[in-house]
C-alpha cells in the first residue's frame, strides 16, 4: 500500500508540474562579421577556431564560454549565438583572440594598437560605431572590425559589402551543435522535464 501511494504521489506531482510548467525556450540566432588587419581578411575557417558540433547544448545553465557564442563547421563568417548576454569582445576570447577600444590582438600574442596612421575601426550594420568589445551581439547583425589606415568611407564602400548578409537563413535550419536546433520542444521532452526523467 505504502508503495502505491509513493507511486501515485509522485504521479500527482509530475503531472501538476506538466500542468504548470512553461514551454523550455532556447536563445538561437546568428550575425554575421569579418576582421581585417592592415588590409588582409583574417581567416578563421580553421579546425582550431571551430566549436565541437557533437557537443550538445540543451540548456543555458549547460552553456560554457564558447558554448554561448562560437563559429562551426569551418564557416567562419556565421557566428552561432546561444546567449542573450554575448558581446563582440566574448566571440574574439572564444577564439583564442583579445579586443579593447583601441586595440585587437590575435591568438599568436600579436598586438595591433592604434597609432602611426593606423586604427581599429567598427562598421556595424552598414555604420561605423564606437568600440564594440563590450557591445551585445544582435540577431542579423553585421560587423566589419578592420585594423589599418584605411577611411571608414572606404572601410563601408569596399570592405563592408564582403561581410556577409545570410544570418537570418541559417536562423531557420537546425543547428547541428545545438540539441534542440530550431525544433520546438515536444511533448515528450516536456514530460520528461515534468518527471525530471
Amino acid at each position: 500500500a505504502g508503495v502505491v501511494g509513493i507511486s501515485a504521489g509522485a504521479l500527482g506531482l509530475g503531472l501538476a508540474r506538466l500542468a504548470v510548467l512553461p514551454p523550455q525556450e532556447y536563445v538561437h540566432f546568428h550575425a554575421n562579421w569579418a576582421l581585417w588587419l592592415n588590409g588582409d581578411r583574417v581567416d578563421f575557417t580553421g579546425d582550431e577556431y571551430m566549436e565541437d558540433v557533437g557537443l550538445c547544448m540543451a540548456a543555458d545553465a549547460e552553456l560554457t564560454g564558447p558554448g554561448r557564442v562560437h563559429l562551426h563547421e569551418n564557416n567562419a563568417d556565421v557566428l552561432h549565438i546561444h546567449h542573450d548576454g554575448v558581446t563582440w569582445g566574448h566571440l574574439l576570447q572564444n577564439l583564442g583572440w583579445a579586443m579593447g577600444p583601441d586595440w585587437v590582438m590575435t591568438d599568436r600574442q600579436e598586438m595591433y594598437r592604434d597609432g602611426e596612421g593606423a586604427r581599429l575601426t567598427f562598421i556595424l550594420n552598414g555604420f561605423s560605431v564606437p568600440p564594440v568589445n563590450e557591445r551585445l551581439i544582435r540577431p542579423g547583425d553585421r560587423l566589419l572590425t578592420s585594423f589599418g589606415s584605411e577611411s571608414v568611407e572606404e572601410l563601408v564602400r569596399y570592405r563592408f559589402p564582403e561581410v556577409a548578409s545570410n544570418a537570418s537563413t541559417y536562423d531557420e535550419i537546425f543547428d547541428p551543435a545545438g540539441c534542440q536546433g530550431q525544433e520546438p520542444e515536444t511533448f515528450s521532452d516536456r514530460l520528461r522535464r515534468a518527471f525530471g526523467l
